[in-house]
Order: structure tokens, then sequence, then C-alpha cells
């Protein structure tokens, strides 16, 4: 993909949560999904094996600060941080 085509980085807030990818289809799994004010998308680290275990998994419940880019339906994050309820405005 051309450096024109990819998306533009993007801040976001909102809390990590699991559940179920691809229900019912030989892919199904255990997701782990960002859940913002915008929306709720798959997230995973950019460059990262989409096939091991997704390190952000451990956060899970708790509300980052993460900044990537979006593509389709996948939050492709670069760096992440721990921040409370309140900073993320839920």
């Amino acid at each position: 993909m051309s450096d024109d085509k990819k998306a533009a980085p993007k801040r976001v807030k909102g809390q990590i949560i699991l559940k179920t990818f691809a229900r019912t289809t030989k892919s199904e799994s255990l997701g782990v999904y960002l859940q913002t004010a915008d929306g709720t998308f798959l997230i995973r680290p950019a460059g990262g094996n989409p096939f091991m275990d997704n390190p952000l998994a451990a956060l899970a419940g708790k509300f980052i600060e993460a900044e990537g880019r979006k593509s389709n339906y996948v939050f492709f994050v670069k760096t992440w941080k721990e921040i409370t309820e309140e900073e993320a405005g839920s």
C-alpha cells in the first residue's frame, strides 16, 4: 500500500473489551476490542502477528489512550498507555 493511501495516525481513548470475533466461522476466536465513543474496533499492535496472542488482552476492562491508524474494522495501535475512566470520558 502506498503512503498516500494509508490512514492518517489517530489518537483514541476507550476501554479494552474481549468478545467473540468471527462467530460461527472457522476463524472464530476471542477478539480484543477497543470500545470508544465513536464505535468498537478490533485492536492489535501495528506490525504484530495476527495469529499470535494479543498483548493488549491483558488490559481487558481497563481504559487506554492509543495512537495508531484505523483500517476497516481494525485499529492498528503503535503506542498506548493506561488511563483512568474519567480521562477516557466514559
